[in-house]
Parts: structure tokens; C-alpha cells; sequence
């Protein structure tokens, strides 16, 4: 091969060239090294050496690698630890999944969804393109389902490789109409989604949006929705969660006890995480926010790994998963607060079928450790302070009738401290948010079942070593079952394999600037991944 093939257009001072060059030794392990050249013509002389070394398998030109660090918000995501998401991840990370987040906008801007966020559509400015989000509930329940994983900037989305298609249908203040959330599921299901998630609630059935997500849902469109939060109003039946094909979803709390403001009621399909969830928001900032609108996007970020593991699974199927592998929490059996139970990732694999998992991949057994401890008009789903003079927290009416839109999530202050009532208003943060235990419900609360302790789950005897090319010469390594060791990630050059990085075990780590094309395995404490071709 010619040495201008192999080298790039420009070699100079400032654009060094570093030269690889392999060859066997008598004992047949591979021997490398590497040379720097300044110049184009000192660069061919290496290549050209270097092909005539003794024993030479392989001359080319060196390729930058970095390894991202862990996201630093992700100890706080206690939510993640609870469903076990990382045994999700060595199954499927959502690649090739779309959902759309139907509600108040995306912003796309935001460094931790960079190109996970395509061009969408405004049914409240009437256009299409770059998605924006003047209100942030809509980019915090984006971010929990695909914030960038393993780049070592703020958080880890559960479903890190879907692509986010946003829809706003919501306001500034985080208030719409039935109407646009219908026309915005039909936009979404005629738009490439594999999954809606409707972070939005009213008090009223509309036939319009029950037509659209039956519509959806013929498409083989999963749709999830937020359960409403009004238990301290007696529970008020939501929609569209409580239409029929919709998987409506109750919030609990860091405790699994239910959160004080999720609805009760036979519509309650499953429960997830709700209080207190660490995400994006706009203006480069992280959150906490509190509602069954933070619960929904769990179950919409599993139907996305699901999704991603087989594209075959309907959304009965989808479903059926979810809710079989749920943990059963409250009163045995199904109930009104939980459903079918405590959404749990990692089990919702074990319930497909034998013909559905990737091959040779089991359900790991090793969990992240926690943290310590109205009408027909939608509304985003916390009871938090209204843009009237609602005392924060509450659950009153608003004064313009019980018909009239309800305040959402707000906008953070800048204080850190938070407003009154049980679902705090989230905060901006420079520094990690805090990891309070939100306040138990103040209503009657079945006594949820205890967990088995991770200390009661048989420890692999080797670490659980996962890989997922996003793109060529990208690589997410994920590590379960040790911390900080070494882990190699080796390339096939020729007979051998050379390693060309090692870096620290953590959960999820992410690798820009790979050869692409060729094989790369892992090797960490003995275990050694499959082999994939980047």
C-alpha cells in the first residue's frame, strides 16, 4: 500500500503524525511502535520502513482515543439504581429506537442531548424544525429517557442510544389544549416513533386524542402516559393515561412507598420513580423535579431498550413485559397505587420469549447501589406552584373553575430553597442537587414489600462485560459487577491483539476516535467480551 494512502491530507508542526508499526517477534507476540513525523516526506520514510521491518504485519497512522468519564450526576439518580438499569444495558441501549416526547418542547441545544434530538414539530407556533422548550418539562422528561451516557457530563439517560423526536403542544406556561396533544400523536406516529410519551393530563376524556392513540397503537406505536397527580383531590380519573392502550403510569419515591400526589385508580398499569429526579434542563442546567410526568418516561425509556432488543414486540407484548416483571409493591397482586407494581428493567428481559434476546446475553443479578438515603385542557403532571396565587404544593382548583388549566413544573428558582408542599419546585444547580428522601405520603400508604437486598443476589464470578457501537469507530463499554479495576480495550491487528487504552472500570464509558472497520474486544478481570467490528 502507497504511504499517501495511509497518511492524512495534512501533516505539519502543529498537525504531528504518529506512525504504528506492528510486527511478530520470535515468540509470535505482536511488537509496537510508534514514531512521530512533522512532515509529509519524514512520514512516508516511516511508513515505508515500517513495511519493511522484519516480521511486519501492519504500518498505519496512529488514531486519538479518550475515554469518558463517568456522568457525575449519575450517584444521584437513584431512580435508575431502583429499576436496575444497567442489567437493561447489557441487553439493549435503545439503539435505532424514536420516541416522541409529546409535550411542552425539546430544547436540542442542551449539551447533554446533543444528537439524540431530531427536528420535530410546534403545534404551538405551527412549524417544524430544531426543537425548542421555553417551559423545561418537556427537555427533563427527554433527558431521563436519552441524556448522553458515559460522556462525563451531567447525567445518564436509561435508554441512552434513542433518538428523542419532540413535539410541543404545550405553552410557555406548560398549558395546551386535547386537541393539539391528539394531532401531536398522529404527528408522531406518522413520524418514525416507536414509542409517545404524554407527560400531560386532563380531567375529561377527548375522543380526538382516544381515536389518535388507537391510531398510534394500529402503527405498532407504543404510547405511555403520566397518572395524574391529584390524591390529595380524591383521585380524579386522568386522561389520556386512563384511555384505553395506554400504559398509565403512578410515581413512587425513593422508598417505594407512592408518592403523596400520584393518583389511585383502576386505570394504574405500573409504577415508576417520580420524586425527586435528577435531569436536564434548559440552559445547560440539571434539575430535580417531582410527578407522575417524571414516572412516565422510565416505562418509555424501557419500551425503547425492549424496542431496541427486538423491533418485532407489539405493544401488547411491550406491555405485558413491563408489567409482568413489575416489583410487586402495596397489596398483593395488582392495586390501585402501584398496578402491576415497581417498573424493574432488568427483569422485563427475562419474560420474552427464547426467540427474542440477543444471543449468549443472561439477565445479569447485580444492581447499581442507591444513593443514601382539568378538563380538556393538559397541564404537565406536578402539583408544583400556578401561575396565579395558588400557595405552592397545593392541590386547590384554579380560580378560574375547575375547567380551567392547572400549574405544572415551573421554572427553577434561583434560590435553593425549595417552595413549600410535597412535590418541591426543582432547583437550578451548579453543584450536584441534593439527595433528600422525599417526605412520605401523608394519606394512607400500603406497607410496600421489602426488596431482597443486593447483598442477597448471587455475585457473578466474573464481571458482566457489555459492548454497543453507536456509530463507527464509537464504542459504549458497559461494566457490571466491579469498579475501578483495569479494563483493556484491545484491536485485532493481523494474528494478534494489541491493547490500545485502559482506563478505570465504571458502569458506562464511552470511546470517540476508534479504527473504524476493524475488530475490538474488552478484557477486565479476567472476562473477555465478544468481539465486535467498529
Amino acid at each position: 500500500m502507497q504511504p499517501e494512502s495511509l497518511l492524512p491530507a495534512v501533516v505539519s508542526q502543529t498537525r504531528p503524525v504518529r506512525v504504528v508499526s506492528t510486527s511478530i517477534d520470535r515468540g509470535g507476540r505482536p511488537a509496537v511502535s510508534v514514531r512521530t513525523a512533522t512532515d509529509r516526506d519524514t512520514a512516508s520514510a516511516l511508513v515505508v520502513a515500517g513495511q519493511h521491518a522484519p516480521g511486519a504485519i501492519s504500518v498505519e497512522a496512529d488514531v486519538p482515543v479518550s475515554v469518558a468519564a463517568t456522568d457525575p450526576l449519575l450517584p444521584m439518580q437513584w431512580d435508575l439504581a431502583r429499576v436496575r438499569a444497567d442489567g437493561a444495558w447489557l441487553r439493549s441501549t435503545g439503539a435505532g429506537v424514536t420516541v416522541a416526547v409529546v409535550d411542552s418542547g425539546v430544547d436540542a441545544s442542551h449539551p447533554d442531548l446533543a444528537g439524540h434530538v431530531l427536528p420535530g414539530a410546534d403545534f404551538i407556533t405551527g412549524t417544524e424544525g430544531t426543537a425548542v422548550d421555553p417551559h423545561g418539562h418537556g427537555t427533563h422528561v427527554a433527558g431521563t429517557v436519552a441524556a448522553l451516557t458515559g460522556n462525563g457530563v451531567g447525567i445518564a439517560g436509561m435508554a441512552p442510544d434513542a433518538q428523542i423526536l419532540p413535539v410541543r403542544v404545550l405553552d410557555a406556561n406548560g398549558n395546551g389544549y386535547m386537541s393539539d396533544v391528539a394531532n401531536g400523536i398522529a404527528y408522531a406516529a406518522e413520524h418514525g416513533a416507536d414509542v409517545i410519551n404524554l407527560s400531560v393530563s386532563a380531567t375529561s376524556q377527548v375522543g380526538a386524542v382516544t381515536n389518535a392513540v388507537a391510531y398510534a397503537r394500529s402503527k405498532g406505536v407504543v404510547v405511555v402516559a403520566a397518572g395524574g397527580n391529584s390524591r390529595r383531590t380524591g383521585s380524579p380519573t386522568a386522561f389520556p393515561a386512563a384511555d384505553p392502550g395506554v400504559i398509565a403510569v403512578a410515581a413512587t419515591a425513593s422508598d417505594d412507598a407512592v408518592a403523596a400526589y400520584s393518583n389511585r385508580g383502576g386505570y394504574i398499569d405500573v409504577a415508576a420513580p417520580g420524586s425527586e429526579i435528577t435531569s436536564v434542563y434548559p440552559g445547560n442546567r440539571y434539575v430535580r423535579m417531582s410527578g407522575t410526568s417524571m414516572a412516565a418516561p422510565h416505562v418509555t425509556a424501557l419500551t425503547a431498550l425492549l424496542k431496541g432488543a427486538d423491533r418485532g414486540l407489539t405493544p401488547d407484548e411491550v406491555e405485558r413485559a413491563v408489567t409482568e416483571s413489575a416489583v410487586d409493591l402495596g397489596e398483593p397482586g395488582r392495586d390501585d397505587d402501584f398496578g402491576a407494581g415497581r417498573l424493574d428493567a432488568a427483569a422485563a428481559f427475562a419474560t420474552l420469549t427464547p426467540a427474542r434476546p440477543s444471543p449468549s446475553e443472561a439477565v445479569p443479578t447485580q444492581t447499581i447501589t442507591p444513593p443514601p438515603a382539568t378538563a380538556t385542557t393538559p397541564t404537565v403532571g406536578a402539583p408544583l406552584p400556578h401561575t396565579t396565587n395558588t400557595p405552592p404544593g397545593s392541590d386547590t382548583p384554579s380560580p378560574y373553575g375547575s375547567e380551567a388549566p392547572r400549574g405544572g413544573d415551573t421554572p427553577p428558582s434561583e434560590s435553593n430553597t425549595p417552595p413549600a408542599g410535597d412535590t418541591p419546585s426543582p432547583h437550578a444547580t451548579t453543584t450536584p442537587p441534593r439527595s433528600d428522601t422525599p417526605q412520605s405520603p401523608g394519606t394512607k400508604t400500603p406497607t410496600p414489600t421489602p426488596r431482597v437486598p443486593a447483598e442477597a443476589t448471587p455475585t457473578p464470578a466474573a464481571p458482566i462485560v457489555r459492548l454497543v457501537r453507536p456509530g463507527p469507530g464509537r464504542l459504549f463499554v458497559f461494566v457490571i459487577g466491579v469498579e475501578s479495576v483495569p479494563v483493556q480495550i484491545q484491536r485485532h491487528d493481523g494474528d494478534g491483539w494489541t491493547t490500545v487504552l485502559t482506563y478505570p472500570a465504571t458502569k458506562v464509558a464511552r470511546f470517540d476516535g476508534l479504527v473504524p472497520g476493524v475488530e475490538h474486544r474488552v478484557v477486565v478481570s479476567g472476562a473477555t467480551s465478544d468481539v465486535i467490528r467498529l
